[in-house]
């Protein structure tokens, strides 16, 4: 079996298990594992746009 992942769904997947990782390591309770796995998701996924517009912008 191959996956065949295009560059924007591999970076959702390894945003996804990283935002769950580091939720799950650095926080004590529950709620707050939520919050903060959901927390850096979410600046995971603004980065990922913004680093794109910018190299769409700088290779024009």
């Amino acid at each position: 079996m191959q996956l065949d992942l295009n560059h924007f769904q591999a970076a959702l997947i390894f945003a996804l298990l990283s935002s769950i990782v580091l939720g799950i390591v650095t926080k004590n309770s529950t709620r707050d594992r939520v919050r903060y796995g959901a927390r850096c998701f979410g600046w995971f996924i603004v980065a990922l746009f913004g680093i794109g517009w910018f190299m769409h912008f700088l290779h024009g």
